[in-house]
């Protein structure tokens, strides 16, 4: 039987510090709060909370994806991710984002 983690053929699953198929398949969750429409600069402005157990922490790129497929935006080129802190202990992350029109 192989670890589903590392593929090892060796060993069990918990060899491995990560939980087997949460941290190979990139499972985080998305959460907006402080979600604030600022129509003179022409954009929406939020404090994005980021659950990602199992994984040390998650791409801005690959949160601006699912940030454009949650607010229907057209170009994910048009989000802007920064300031994120991990907690301590890790699996979650809080930060600031910008989606501009």
């Amino acid at each position: 039987k192989l670890c589903s983690a590392c593929s090892d053929p060796d060993l069990s699953p918990s060899h491995c510090f990560t939980p087997p198929c949460r941290a190979m398949t990139g499972e985080f969750t998305i959460r907006t709060r402080k979600f604030k429409q600022n129509p003179l600069l022409g954009r929406r402005q939020f404090v994005l909370d980021v659950i990602h157990p199992g994984m040390a922490n998650v791409s801005k790129k690959d949160l601006a994806t699912k940030l454009a497929s949650m607010y229907k935006v057209h170009d994910s080129q048009c989000i802007q991710l920064f300031g994120f802190k991990t907690a301590f202990g890790g699996g979650r992350s809080t930060g600031f984002g910008l989606i501009y029109e």
